[in-house]
């Protein structure tokens, strides 16, 4: 198979032109030709096409083979060129070969054509890939110079006596100077000045194949560094030597000395609290806190006094010289610092001047205190006393110390209330003991008053029975019978009987609802109710409610729609119906004529009841830790009027028992249907029901800022959300 060959031939003559390709042909080559004369159509050429050689006469009318030469060097091409000429004397050719011919042929021989073409073929692809071998050494080591500048550390090569051979840009930067400067310096020098070196990695264990590694402080440098060593052991010896990885690890250092301190802080914080749970007197406790104090703070002087009917008084005190605590023994309050420190502020200065009374500002100085600071001990809003705590260190006390302090008087705070109050339990047993002794020596007065007791007790039972039944059916009658006079005796009554009749209804109205809240919000508020939740469709179970109020709306022109998803919802069919239908007698109530009331129902996801939090939490401060863990969905019900909406203010108090809001007579447009404003126990035994669910009710405006939304979540239990799912 023959192989391509793509020639350029510099020459004037075609039939040495043929001669040249036939040649070629014969060789076993494939020759792709191009024939050129001028230096203007060889550059043309070089440019526009490749070619793997080029062959050239000596000497042409308008061109000659150095000519051709100097083109093919201008190009930048590396391309064998071979001289063919019938007449080239041997300086020519000599001279020919210095300017960079590769060989020269007679015409008349050209049997050495092809094996002279095959060789420089063949020296031409290795120089080729000498050149590309020569690029991939030149790129990387430019590659690894950018790698090695590039390293945030100080990256540093020695000899083994530490004389700096080379170095990375940072440490150029670091130190401020140029790189020349560094090589030849001794690195222990850099780093040491004039000093001994007491590091070990610096004094050169390296020889022996060890590495080495350091956490040093330089004298010359600010922070803490980590210092890697790392031996060179190369076949030449100019080449071995040492590198030497320096990192800034002052960050570090600075977490690691944060950490130490809070864990010191903790392990005191623990033994404070040790203490101060302790059953030792509470002076005892108070002198141990103020050592502990000193341990962990570093504080030079300390005490606490405790406020004793308006004056400070000290309890307490650890590093103070007999004139300092003298001064100290009692506190005026008419100085204005202790006049903050009562109102519960603390105090933190530099100095004692001008903050303290003029004889313990002078007896502090004595001693040399200088940063002091005053923590309130509080119960609640109360002050109960003041721990203060000084120092001779001009640094002051840092927010964090002051932090740690007011934690610290807080608990000691505590302890103190606790003993008060033990003190005072004390005597309330001793006066325990006195009354019980009383209460033996008056057994029988006792006996009487526990029969009293008893017969209140059934009393109270028996009236909450007979609210039950026996009001239930009084009031019936009442109620039916002056229905049936109003409605359909046909009795002609004047106004004033027409308002007297209507003032029974509504009173009769009133009672019964008082005695079905009463009753109901007792049921709820009874310990240890558990709804009896089954399945139910709440959208039906709302038209179900709403259907009992069809006949007295009837006489009211508003509109009511139910709507929704017709999921089964795990409830107690009684509680929730009671839920449902006070939130529809409440719209009722509250909606004028040409109103109009929505129920919808949907199912909800966790998240989009998490996005209520900003609605909720002023109803449930808890939310969303108050949901019931593991549901992941639930069933909204919303409750939607046109009436005349719910106070900002008022909104959380509505679910109060006894509260009320609103005057129907200025809204309701009915004659006597809903006209009673109610108990004010309906929204408490809404509220009532939803918790006995686990679920949640809250109230907002409507959309268009008119009315009031009532919401009800109830809780899927897992198999209602694995059927929904499916």
């Amino acid at each position: 198979m023959k192989r391509q060959l793509r020639v350029l031939l510099v020459e004037d003559s075609q039939d040495d032109m043929l001669l040249l390709l036939r040649e070629l042909k014969n060789g076993g080559f494939e020759p792709i030709h191009e024939l050129v004369e001028t230096a203007a159509a060889m550059k043309c050429a070089l440019v526009e096409k490749t070619w793997d050689m080029v062959i050239s006469d000596y000497r042409m009318p308008q061109f000659d083979a150095p000519g051709a030469l100097k083109v093919l060097h201008e190009s930048g091409l590396d391309l064998p060129f071979i001289i063919v000429s019938g007449k080239i004397g041997e300086d020519l050719a000599v001279a020919a070969m210095k300017s960079g011919a590769h060989d020269y042929l007679m015409k008349g021989n050209l049997s050495r054509l092809v094996p002279a073409v095959d060789r420089e073929l063949r020296e031409a692809a290795e120089r080729r890939k000498h050149r590309l071998a020569e690029e991939a050494i030149r790129q990387g080591k430019m590659q690894w110079e950018a790698a090695f500048d590039s390293v945030s550390d100080l990256i540093i090569l020695t000899d083994f006596n530490g004389k700096i051979v080379r170095c990375n840009k940072r440490v150029t930067t670091y130190f401020h100077c140029q790189y020349a400067s560094m090589i030849g310096k001794n690195i222990g020098e850099l780093f040491y000045g004039g000093e001994e070196i007491a590091s070990r990695v610096f004094q050169f264990p390296h020889k022996f194949h060890a590495e080495a590694e350091e956490d040093i402080v330089f004298p010359m440098l600010t922070g803490w560094y980590n210092v890697s060593s790392y031996p060179m052991h190369a076949e030449e010896e100019e080449s071995q030597g040492v590198v030497f990885i320096i990192k800034d690890i002052t960050k570090r250092k600075r977490v690691e000395e944060e950490k130490r301190i809070i864990d010191r802080e903790l392990l005191t914080l623990y033994a404070i609290a040790f203490r101060l749970n302790s059953k030792q007197s509470l002076e005892k406790i108070m002198s141990d806190l103020l050592f502990q104090l000193h341990n962990m703070l570093r504080i030079d002087f300390s005490c606490i006094h405790l406020l004793e009917k308006g004056v400070l008084k000290l309890k307490a005190s650890l590093g103070l010289d007999l004139e300092l605590e003298t001064s100290l023994k009692t506190l005026s309050t008419t100085f204005p610092w202790v006049s903050n420190m009562l109102k519960g502020k603390l105090v933190k200065t530099k100095t004692p001047t001008g903050h303290l009374p003029a004889d313990v500002a002078q007896a502090a100085l004595k001693v040399g205190v200088q940063a002091w600071c005053t923590i309130p001990l509080k119960i609640g809003p109360d002050v109960i006393g003041v721990t203060m705590v000084a120092s001779q260190s001009n640094k002051g006390f840092t927010d964090r110390e002051v932090f740690l302090l007011t934690s610290i008087a807080n608990q000691l705070a505590v302890l103190i209330e606790n003993y008060t109050l033990y003190d005072q339990m004390k005597e309330k047993a001793e006066e325990l003991q006195r009354s019980k002794k009383a209460l033996k020596e008056n057994l029988l007065e006792v006996k009487r008053a526990n029969i009293e007791l008893d017969r209140l007790n059934v009393a109270k039972n028996n009236f909450i029975g007979m609210a039950s039944h026996e009001l239930k059916t009084p009031i019936t009658s009442i109620m039916g019978g002056v229905q049936f006079l109003h409605k359909y005796s046909g009795l002609q009554m004047t106004p004033e009987q027409e308002s007297i009749l209507n003032s029974v209804y509504e009173g009769t109205v009133q009672l019964r609802k008082l005695v079905e809240d009463l009753l109901s919000i007792s049921r709820i508020e009874a310990q240890g109710i558990i709804p009896q939740k089954k399945p139910f469709k709440l959208v039906t179970l709302c038209r179900e409610v709403y259907e009992t109020f069809t006949l007295p709306l009837s006489r009211r022109q508003i509109s009511v729609e139910i709507s929704g998803d017709e999921l089964l919802v795990p409830v107690d069919e009684s509680l929730s119906s009671l839920a449902m239908r006070n939130l529809i007698e409440n719209a009722i109530k509250f909606t004028p004529d040409g109103g109009s009331i929505t129920i919808s129902g949907r199912l909800v996801e966790k998240w989009e009841v998490l996005n209520y939090a900003k609605i909720v939490r002023p109803f449930y401060p808890a939310f969303p830790k108050n949901l019931p863990a593991g549901n992941n969905s639930f069933y909204l019900l919303d409750f939607i009027d046109s009436g005349i909406g719910i106070p900002l203010e008022e909104r959380v108090r509505i679910f109060e028992k006894f509260y009320g809001v609103g005057d129907i007579a200025y809204h309701s447009s009915g004659t006597f249907d809903f006209m009673s404003k109610g108990s004010g126990l309906g929204l408490s035994i809404v509220r009532g029901v939803m918790d006995a669910h686990r679920g949640m009710v809250w109230t907002t405006p409507g959309s268009d800022g008119t009315g009031s939304v009532f919401t009800l979540l109830f809780p899927m239990d897992k198999s209602s959300e694995m059927k929904v799912s499916r």
